[in-house]
Order: C-alpha cells, then structure tokens, then sequence
C-alpha cells in the first residue's frame, strides 16, 4: 500500500481508475492523519483490513452526511492541522489585525467635493439633486424669518405697553383700552365671517361692544347683560324687516359675535376693584401660563388629540400641561404682597379654573376659522394675526375669574 502524508490531497469520487460509480463528482479533500501516530519520516502504521484513525475513507457516499463530517473528535483536531486545511489567504490575519490594533496610526485629511459647499450651505436639494436656491435666496429667506421676529416683537411691545399704561393709569383710561380692544376683535370677526351666504350686521354688533363696555365702566354687571339683549333685539327686528336672503342667520351671528366678544368687558368691572392692577396682572398670567403650558408640555409629550377635527394640533397632554401650569403660576404668584389677599388657596382654585375653562374659548375660535377654512382672524397685530387670535383665551375666563373674585368676596 502507498505511504501517504499529510499534506497529499485525497480524492472522494471517480478518480478515473475505479470501476464504480463512474458518473460520480470528483471532490478533492486534503488528508488529516493523526501526527502522534507518524515516525520521523512520516510513515503510518496501518493494519490490513482496517482503516486509519483520522483519515477520510477513500470513497466516500455523497449523500452520506455522517461520513462527510470528519473528523469526529474535534478536540483531536490540532492547531497545525486546522492550519493546513484552511484558505492561505486568511493565515496571519488575526497576528495582523492585532498588530495594526497596537500601533498608532496618523490622522490625515481628505479632500473631496460635495455639491453645496461652495456656498457654505448644504441641504437636502444637494443630496437629492433637486434644483435648489442660490445664496442670495437663503440670505433673503433669513432675512425675512428676522424681520417677522422683530415685528413680532414690536407688536407685541407695542399693544402691551398700551395694556400696562392704561392699567397703570385706570378708569376710564383702561375702559377705553378694552372697548377698543373689542371693537377692533368685533371688527375681524364679522369682516372674516362675512361670505355671499353670511351678511353680518357689524355696525350694529360694533355698537352694541362699545355700549356694553360703557355700561360696565358707569353701572356694572347688569349694565352689560342689559346692553346685549337690547342690540340683539334691535338687530332681530331690523334683519326681520329688511328684504334679506337669509335674515335669521345674519341675525345669529351678528349676536353671537356681539356677545362674544363683549364677555371682554367684565375685564373693566375686576379694574373697578380694590385691586385693579394686581387683580388684572393675576388674571393676565394664569391665561398667559395656561397658554405657554399647553404648547410646551403638547410639542414635547403630545399623543392624544383633543379635538382631531376642531383643532388637531391640541392634545390632552397640553390641556393637562397648560392646567399644571396655571397651578404653578397661581401658587407663585399668592406668595407676592400685592396677590396676599388672594391667598393660596383661593388662587389655586381661580388657577385650576382659568386651566380648563381658557382652553374653552381657544376651542371656539379654532371651531370658527375651521368652518371659515381661514388660518388667522386678522392681521391687525403683524406677526401675530388678529386680534381676537391673541385675546380668545381670555373672553370665557375673565368673566368667570370675575364672579369667582365676587364669591370670594374679593371684589
């Protein structure tokens, strides 16, 4: 029988001098024996009849997986045999990755083009190949985001300048600030909701706001009840007598409107209390933390809409973060000397109020430019919208915070 070595290749199959299995695959295998069995010069001990440990049969069943799968006893599967049966290609690798892993290596940079650097702006028309702007287009773009910020800024410096002067100054001075306030918001509505269908009568609903501002700066409470329903009923009687299309609708909402923003007016009675300023400031920072609240606490942790066809963008995250914040604010606020004689417990529970009932008349205006298929009531106040967009939260709450003071016994 021919001594073999290690390192001949058997051949599993036809090897072309076999009278079986003619057709056969020919499969070359490297031969594994079993170094401590070998003498120095490589010669094997073999017994007649018997196959040698370690080595593949010459003729091996394709289909036979058992005998496939040598050699049996991995653990007899030396180093040096692993090493000369596997590719060449991968000896040294891992010596050469942990090599490299210890030495230092020297940064160096890389020069390359990327469409946009030029202009010192890269976006995702540079990515996509989309035809972007140039340069000047960007710089016009910002320049427009500053200058709506700044007006954004100086209207809003402007209108609350105007608020804390009249404030400051009292009587009618303030009286005249909120009736020109709700002439103004009046004005929008029935402007934004007058269409070929709806014909509003605005003068008579901009005269009944500025009555019912009178009357609550010269008689009180009553006064502004009295001065509505008398408008209405003018404004029925004068819509039912004129040839209109559709003279109960206009009436509808020319009171509604009316009505509605007329609520501003109770404003004017908590002013004629023993504490106009504090009493006003008190009232205008519950709104104002409600508000901030709600949008803060519904962009971060907003799921679950509110209201999906009124005001998608509302969540019951904001509404329970606006109400949270307006607790906080009243709880601060209590501490001041000038909020003492609220206390804290009664400011909690103005707080509490003005968190679920400011959202109310934010709900409302949001029904209305939905119905309207409008984004903003106006543009009297640049950056801002209108009017009544900055002043819907407070048209339900003040009211409310008024006749909760008069239970309180603080008005």
């Amino acid at each position: 029988m021919d001594e073999q070595t290690p390192d001949e290749e058997k051949t599993i199959g036809n090897s072309g001098d076999t009278p079986e299995d003619d057709d056969a695959e020919v499969f070359t295998l490297p031969m594994i024996s079993d170094a401590g069995d070998e003498d120095a010069s490589g010669e094997e001990d073999e017994q007649p009849g018997a196959e040698p440990a370690g080595l593949a049969p010459d003729r091996v069943d394709l289909e036979d997986y058992e005998a496939l799968s040598f050699p049996r006893n991995l653990d007899d599967y030396e180093a040096d045999q692993y090493t000369g049966s596997t590719t060449h290609e991968y000896q040294g690798l891992a010596e050469e990755v942990s090599r490299a892993a210890t030495e230092e290596w020297e940064q160096q940079a890389v020069a390359a083009m990327v469409p946009g650097v030029d202009s010192g702006l890269v976006g995702f028309d540079d990515v996509t190949g989309a035809k972007g702007g140039t340069e000047e287009d960007y710089e016009a773009r910002e320049q427009a985001a500053s200058s709506d910020l700044a007006m954004r800024v100086a209207s809003a410096l402007v209108v609350f300048g105007m608020f804390l002067g009249s404030l400051l100054l009292g009587g009618w001075w303030f009286a005249g600030f909120v009736i020109l306030v709700m002439v103004v918001a009046a004005g929008e509505f029935y402007a934004t909701v007058r269409s070929d269908e709806i014909r509003p009568l605005a003068l008579f609903g901009l005269l009944g706001v500025v009555f019912m501002g009178l009357g609550a700066q010269m008689s009180g409470a009553a006064t502004i009840g009295g001065w509505a329903a008398a408008f209405a009923v003018a404004t029925v009687l004068y819509l039912a007598l004129s040839p209109r299309r559709n003279p109960l609708q206009d009436a509808a909402v020319t009171v509604a409107g009316m009505v509605w923003v007329g609520l501003l007016a109770f404003a004017i009675l908590i002013a004629l209390g023993p504490r106009p300023v504090a009493y006003i400031l008190f009232v205008v920072f519950l709104v104002a933390g409600n508000d901030i609240g709600a949008y803060f606490v519904g962009r971060a942790f907003g799921r679950h809409q509110l209201s999906p066809i009124i005001s998608p963008t509302k969540t019951w995250e904001g509404l329970i973060g606006g109400l949270i914040a307006s607790l906080v604010v009243a709880s601060i606020l209590t501490t001041f000397p000038a909020w003492e004689p609220i206390g804290i417990a009664k400011g909690l529970v103005a707080g509490a109020t003005v968190g679920l009932i400011a959202p109310i008349g934010d709900a409302v205006e949001s029904m209305i430019k939905r119905s309207l298929g409008v984004k903003d009531m106006g543009s009297v106040l640049p950056g801002h919208g209108g009017m009544l967009d900055r002043i819907d939260g407070f048209l339900f709450a003040v009211p409310v915070v008024y006749f909760l003071f008069r239970g309180f016994g603080l008005l």
